[in-house]
């Protein structure tokens, strides 16, 4: 009786091996079916897929090749004016670490910018990304009012949007000495006041309100704010999907 039971327990065994087998060969080659049926680069007619054929966040820059990669990171080399940067004065430079500013005796009196073309002539609606890394210093504290500042200069220069780090809620990040990097569009802005007399408002807002004023320039300012000794270093911009870092 026990051998009895073994060999129709092997048999069973034996049968339910041999149907699972059955079950993922169908299945494989299904999945096989399925994968030389998917699209290719082949499949696809140039410049019929644009951005808005894309979902928001489903690629990283690791899902692109190199020549997308590096065509989105650029390296900005040699002395200013640049590429599409330029100074507002001699004291803003290019270094092998980044772009200088100062040192400013008087940082509420001096300071400098380097400014981007990138986005000249486009209206203010385009701007959808803009962030920047960068450090400053000064002798003695601030209070956060001497740290790098960025601009959307419109209408010919004569209009300004800014984004301010020490005026950001609740905890603004304006520590003297470590690199720093603000996402300026997800902060809060003004317009026409660059000396914060009154209360920020949400990037959108201020879009949404300036939306067809166009673009004449794109400025990262150290100065003309407070500090002694006030000095800065800029090392990336980041315009909509393009990453500029700066050096020699």
């Amino acid at each position: 009786m026990h051998t009895s039971v073994t060999k129709r327990a092997f048999a069973a065994g034996r049968s339910r091996t041999i149907a699972v087998g059955i079950v993922m060969a169908i299945v494989c080659s299904a999945a096989s079916a399925g994968a030389a049926a998917l699209i290719t680069g082949a499949d696809v007619k140039d410049g019929s897929l644009t951005g808005k054929d894309i979902k928001d966040g489903s690629l990283a820059k690791g899902d692109l090749d190199g020549n997308v990669r590096d065509a989105l990171s650029i390296r900005v080399t040699g002395g200013l004016p640049t590429q599409t940067f330029k100074a507002s004065n001699d004291t803003v430079k290019n270094t092998k670490d980044g772009v200088e500013f100062g040192p400013y005796a008087d940082g509420g009196a001096e300071g400098g910018s380097v400014c981007t073309s990138v986005l000249n002539g486009d209206p203010f609606s385009d701007v959808k990304h803009l962030a920047f890394e960068a450090r400053y210093t000064a002798t003695g504290d601030t209070g956060g009012v001497g740290v790098p500042y960025l601009r959307v200069f419109l209408v010919n220069n004569n209009h300004d949007a800014i984004f301010s780090p020490n005026t950001q809620a609740p905890d603004p990040d304006v520590d003297e000495g470590p690199f720093h990097t603000w996402v300026a569009t997800a902060g809060s802005w003004r317009y026409d006041d660059d000396g914060g007399n009154g209360p920020d408002s949400p990037f959108a807002e201020i879009r949404h309100d300036h939306a067809t004023e166009k673009i004449s320039k794109i400025c990262v300012s150290v100065g003309n704010s407070a500090g002694t000794n006030l000095s800065g270093l800029l090392r990336t911009l980041e315009v909509n999907s393009k990453d500029y870092s700066f050096g020699l």
